[in-house]
């Protein structure tokens, strides 16, 4: 199995994005006596196996970008997927991460898109037993030794008293022509194994926790979870429009970074 080591606090989500699979080496000057310098600003470089893996990053959520319509009828609700790889909320995900690990060693651990497909596909990851969930973690980890694993995924939510749902990252337009309500959803869910036996230590939804109960049960707010109302005009004419959408992407990195790192200290407190 393949693993990329980490090492040092990966860059704020707010800064220019960068692969997490980048490996930064030191900017290095020499002194006046001749001895090499490193840079004040430079982050300190490890060997690959310098380190212990603390923490095994499993990141299944992929790229992809909901443009979504919710009607009054089945012939209103529509859904379109669109590629958004380069917005890097993978990188978003391991900077958050490497954030609330507390210094911790971490490698981002590669996986089968088609093995995931099957796990992903075989029940929510909410339910107590996840066999087949459990069974891609233990595959994807093998031979990477780490002391915890952390599977965050795509997380799917009913869409207020509608037979639609809502996933992952999108948009979502909802209503008739007289009355329209759009909003911006980030939904994920983290699950962390122990590294040994590979029970689940704790789990849960991020959440950004400011979200009033009634505001759900009245159904001022149709989505559960980590999300915004936009003004309607935001909804993307077409959704080839979406990839270049700098406001939407820039929105959805600051739900995803908000709803971790108010979630994950909780999950990864040992």
């Amino acid at each position: 199995m393949i693993t990329i080591f980490l090492s040092g606090f990966i860059g704020s989500a707010d800064a220019q994005t960068t692969s997490p699979l980048a490996t930064t080496t030191p900017t290095i000057r020499a002194a006046k006596d001749g001895s090499p310098k490193v840079a004040p600003n430079a982050m300190p470089f490890s060997s690959p196996d310098s380190r212990p893996c603390e923490i095994g990053l499993i990141s299944t959520v992929a790229s992809r970008f909901g443009v979504q319509q919710v009607g009054f009828t089945m012939f209103g609700n529509e859904y379109t997927p669109v590629d958004v790889d380069k917005w890097g909320l993978q990188s978003v995900i391991v900077s958050r991460v490497q954030a609330a690990a507390s210094r911790k060693s971490v490698k981002l651990i590669a996986y089968s898109p088609s093995s995931w497909a099957r796990a992903a596909e075989s029940a929510s990851p909410m339910l107590r037993s996840n066999p087949e969930r459990l069974d891609f973690v233990q595959r994807t980890a093998a031979g990477s030794k780490c002391q915890r694993y952390v599977l965050i995924e795509r997380f799917q939510n009913g869409f207020s008293n509608t037979n639609q749902s809502v996933e992952g990252f999108g948009i979502v337009k909802w209503g008739n022509p007289i009355k329209r309500r759009t909003f911006l959803f980030a939904l994920t869910y983290i699950t962390v194994y122990d590294g040994q036996s590979f029970e689940v230590i704790k789990k849960g939804a991020a959440s950004l926790d400011d979200e009033p109960m009634m505001s759900r049960l009245m159904g001022i707010n149709p989505i559960s979870g980590p999300n915004q109302e936009l003004d309607e005009a935001a909804f993307p004419a077409a959704p080839a429009e979406v990839p270049a959408n700098q406001k939407l992407r820039d929105a959805i990195r600051t739900l995803l970074t908000t709803s971790l790192d108010r979630t994950l200290p909780r999950l990864l407190q040992q």
